[in-house]
């Protein structure tokens, strides 16, 4: 039963990145590997002794006007989305036990800052997680559309 729901979840999410690509959001700035020393986790040497998170981004938006006029307010700063990510995992604002939290906040504060993008889909790894055993990362991958996080008022507001 659990599984069911987590298709139909899955399912309704594939649907709502559909629909934003119809919308105009086929194009897509990328933005993979973004390094950082954060201090997150669950477990209190992560935070005391802190660890490298790498963080990909893609950024659906529509970058047809950017393409034409080659002109670069009619983008998304790159270097902004960088700057936010970093303060983000670099702590300067609140402290995530969970990669997830640490995910959706990368998500919700893209859409907050860069009105042009549709869709985010962010993939945060944590390459030195403290599990028994030996593996290369471990991460969460979130893919959100704009009405999925802001409110469809059109205020800004997030849910």
């Amino acid at each position: 039963r659990a599984s069911m729901t987590s298709m139909a979840v899955s399912f309704a999410r594939r649907a709502l990145a559909s629909e934003a690509v119809a919308r105009g959001g086929r194009d897509t700035i990328v933005l993979k590997g973004l390094s950082f020393f954060g201090r997150h986790g669950v477990l209190k040497e992560e935070e005391a002794l802190g660890q490298k998170f790498v963080v990909d981004l893609k950024l659906g938006c529509c970058l047809e006007s950017a393409g034409r006029t080659d002109d670069v307010t009619r983008t998304v700063d790159y270097a902004a989305v960088y700057r936010t990510v970093k303060e983000i995992v670099e702590g300067r604002g609140r402290r995530h036990e969970l990669v997830e939290s640490l995910a959706s906040t990368i998500v919700a504060s893209v859409f907050r800052g860069f009105e042009q993008v549709e869709h985010v889909d962010v993939f945060v790894k944590k390459p030195q997680v403290a599990l028994m055993g030996e593996l290369e990362y471990a991460g969460v991958r979130m893919l959100r559309t704009r009405d999925e996080v802001v409110g469809e008022s059109g205020s800004g507001s997030l849910k």
